[in-house]
């Protein structure tokens, strides 16, 4: 079975620096069906929330999450956290982080409790789930079925995975923070991939999903040239030779995979390389895994 696949976005995967945003027809492409997108954390919205969620949503289903914190009533957490969706409600589950931040109280749960309930007064009759670490929950959560009534995001790197009780299976399983941000859109380098439990057929029917619009899914060892003119060299290197060049909708193999502190180069040939994205600008989209 071929996990529906995932990953998460914040203002972490943006450099503001740059007038580009997240790429998410590039996350399509790469072979991903949702993101998990922040929306708040305590009482404001995630700086990047407003533009990735308009943006993501012609090419894949959302799933929005909020950062919970202690020290802000989690009532008024909950207000801003759908107040920020009920204009434009997610596809997927909205999502509560219940993980490490700061001190954290011996009634760490009760406050997640508060804002759950209060998030399904707000948002009645959709999907709500916790993301946590079976580490975290075990030592903050608790055994109560109550807590069954919600989905679960499981977050664990390392395997093999362990579902912390009440719960007996993960619907989402967040398995590594190491995913190839440039490579599904993103100007961070690493990214957290998810999976969810089942297909993306089973995903659609369970959530009663509409197709996703058709893009061309490039395989993972390929690249298709997006530029006229893109400059063939004989090392991953601007500096050197330029041995011919490549014009837009050309399709190459990729023989190797070099990241520096500006981008990416690819070999394309026995001897020629060109640039994959410099500096946040993409002159070859890449497949995904």
């Amino acid at each position: 079975m071929s996990n529906a696949q995932g990953a998460d976005f914040s203002f972490w995967q943006d450099n503001n620096s740059t007038p580009q945003p997240v790429n998410f027809e590039k996350a399509r492409a790469g072979g991903l069906s949702h993101a998990m997108i922040k929306t708040s954390q305590a009482l404001y919205a995630d700086p990047d929330y407003i533009i990735n969620w308009a943006n993501a949503k012609r090419w894949l289903y959302r799933s929005p999450y909020h950062f919970l914190v202690w020290d802000k009533s989690p009532l008024q957490q909950a207000q801003v956290y759908w107040s920020l969706l009920a204009n434009d409600p997610p596809e997927l589950p909205l999502w509560v982080d219940f993980e490490w931040w700061s001190t954290i109280p011996a009634n760490a749960f009760d406050i997640l409790q508060k804002f759950l309930e209060k998030l399904k007064l707000l948002a009645p009759g959709r999907p709500l789930g916790i993301y946590t670490a079976k580490s975290f929950w075990d030592q903050y959560g608790t055994r109560d079925s109550y807590w069954k009534q919600y989905l679960l995001w499981l977050c664990d790197i390392n395997g093999p995975v362990e579902v912390p009780k009440p719960w007996d299976t993960w619907n989402w399983h967040q398995y590594t923070f190491k995913g190839d941000g440039l490579l599904y859109g993103a100007e961070s380098k690493d990214l957290d991939l998810d999976r969810y439990n089942g297909t993306l057929e089973q995903m659609q029917a369970r959530f009663n999903l509409a197709p996703l619009p058709d893009v061309t899914v490039i395989p993972s060892n390929t690249g298709r040239v997006q530029i006229d003119g893109l400059r063939l060299r004989q090392g991953p290197s601007t500096t050197e030779r330029v041995l011919g060049s490549l014009n837009t909708g050309v399709d190459v193999e990729i023989l190797e995979r070099v990241t520096d502190a500006n981008g990416i180069w690819l070999r394309v040939t026995s001897e020629g390389w060109v640039a994959a994205e410099r500096y946040g600008h993409v002159y070859v989209a890449t497949g995904g895994q």
